[in-house]
């Protein structure tokens, strides 16, 4: 096979450990770094951990897991709120060679049962939060033997600290986590977003999370304190946690993740790096300044789900002056990060996703021949990567991986000159009007401009003749009284014709959202059929 001159490389000769053992490369990190140094913490209740007791944590349970059975190909699930053992406790299960699978605790029942039945957990260790809102579900579920509990309360469960307690002294620096295959034994199973459907349970790779945590985009040593969502059920917030701890950086979180939570966390604690998502960058750039003061130790953002548009990372530079670099970043369950800013050969870029990431192969392929395109034209998105998925639990390979090896992404974009990435949105969520293609995420990026909209989702309304018909559903800012009309007029003099709202503007309270932020356009077009 010859190497296609329109394919993007990122580091092909990335070097990782030759165990390819994603456990024991993140605990060999981790005891590098000065034990007494805080590794989490719960800003809102004040609970920490050190890295000492984040290490002596995880080995502990990792054997206490193992004398109770747990053992390599085992599936454990984890079940719990924001806390700071969630973290450590699924560390523990990948010590001791099991596969971890992480819940949300408003998962939601359906969802919960159809994950259950995909992953087919032995073992399962929840709060007591997450027993009493899914208790119904997980009585049911016939795979489970063995139930543990993060909470003393839960009288009826066997207690993980009592389970290290009872063990017999010995020293932590002398374990070794149990042996794996890299790409046969899982890692973690994760869940896709379900944009097409229910979710499909994805088999993580231990190459996967390595490649993804080698921590060479946030070398620089003075972002010392790095505040994550922490929604641990969802690879990008795991991805960026463990990142951070194999660098020896503070992390600090909040139960709740609302704008005044994180504002006064970012001054509080003094925060450097932050990962967020789009949406809540977007409501910073909609405060007001003086909610945003004493906000100078913030030096990098770091953005992951969509692309950032120029006009709203000069207006979050403006609101927060300290910042010095938003990176944006593109990637999957499937892979982790595909391309990153901090990948990209001459800096950030407005409005792109950066260059290529370690291990990963991209290109650009014409929707309707086929035929893989080169710099500026747009098309589907296909990539491979050594650090791809074991696959995807109960679906032939053969439905899903392409020619050449290569994975379709459902992702219209394209690349530029320099190697560039730009995504343009869902290829399943592109309105066609008229026989033209409009951008939903354009759209959305266009009304969000405006200083009374604090945001917006776009979707079609199917229409005979002329297909679908852009139309915009738009939460206003507090105390706004902004019409129809006159969005309508903000628009229609920033787009061409076939990309006018001919839908119609919806004003509401609320868009629909994912657990991680990412915008439901599904319940958006259900909407509509009401309206």
């Amino acid at each position: 096979m010859f190497i296609n001159k329109l394919w993007l490389f990122g580091d092909q000769d990335v070097q990782v450990p030759a165990h390819l053992n994603f456990g024991k490369f993140i605990l060999n990190r981790i005891r590098r770094v000065p034990g007494d140094r805080v590794a989490l913490e719960n800003v809102e209740t004040g609970e920490k951990m050190t890295y000492k007791e984040l290490a002596e944590y995880a080995v502990k349970l990792s054997v206490a897991l193992t004398n109770l059975g747990v053992k390599k190909g085992d599936v454990v699930a984890l079940g719990s709120e924001r806390r700071v053992l969630f973290v450590p406790t699924a560390l523990a299960v990948v010590l001791s060679g099991g596969s971890c699978t992480p819940f949300d605790v408003d998962t939601g029942r359906a969802h919960l049962e159809h994950k259950l039945q995909i992953s087919q957990p032995t073992y399962f260790i929840c709060s007591k939060l997450f027993w009493e809102t899914n208790r119904v579900v997980l009585e049911k579920c016939k795979s489970i033997k063995t139930f543990l509990t993060l909470d003393d309360s839960l009288k009826s469960f066997t207690f993980l600290r009592s389970l290290i307690c009872n063990l017999p002294d010995f020293d932590v620096n002398q374990f070794e986590p149990v042996a794996v295959k890299s790409q046969v034994d899982a890692l973690f199973i994760m869940y896709s977003s379900g944009t097409t459907g229910m979710p499909k349970g994805v088999e993580v790779a231990h190459l996967t999370f390595i490649i993804n945590c080698l921590g060479n985009d946030i070398k620089d040593e003075s972002l010392e304190v790095v505040y994550i969502t922490a929604d641990w059920f969802h690879s990008y917030d795991l991805h960026s946690t463990f990142n951070a701890l194999g660098l020896g950086k503070k992390i600090v979180y909040t139960n709740e993740v609302t704008l005044e939570t994180v504002t006064k966390t970012f001054r509080k604690h003094k925060v450097n790096l932050a990962y967020l998502y789009p949406p809540m960058i977007n409501w910073l750039t909609k405060m007001d300044e003086r909610e945003l003061h004493n906000i100078d130790s913030l030096k990098v953002v770091c953005c992951g789900g969509s692309a950032l548009q120029k006009e709203t990372l000069k207006k979050l530079k403006q609101r927060i002056p300290s910042i010095k670099e938003v990176l944006q970043c593109y990637g999957m369950t499937e892979v982790g990060e595909l391309t990153s800013e901090a990948r990209a050969a001459k800096g950030s870029r407005a409005g792109s996703v950066g260059g290529v990431a370690p291990g990963v192969t991209l290109k650009v392929v014409d929707v309707k021949t086929g035929e893989t395109l080169g710099p500026n034209q747009h098309g589907e998105i296909y990539i491979k990567s050594f650090g791809f998925m074991k696959g995807y639990i109960g679906v032939d390979p053969s439905t899903y991986i392409v020619d050449e090896g290569f994975f379709r992404t459902g992702d219209l974009g394209y690349y530029d000159e320099d190697g560039y990435v730009y995504i343009m949105g869902r290829l399943k969520e592109i309105i066609i009007y008229d026989g033209y293609n409009v951008s939903p995420l354009e759209l959305e990026t266009i009304l969000q401009l405006h200083p009374e909209v604090r945001e917006a989702g776009v979707v079609g309304t199917p229409v005979p003749d002329y297909g679908e018909l852009p139309t915009a559903f738009v939460v206003r800012q507090p105390g706004s009284t902004i019409t129809e009309q006159q969005l309508h007029e903000f628009v229609n003099v920033e787009v061409a014709p076939h990309m006018q709202l001919r839908g119609g503007i919806k004003f509401i309270d609320k868009l629909p959202r994912s657990a991680i932020g990412k915008l439901s356009r599904r319940h958006l077009r259900e909407m509509l059929k009401v309206m």
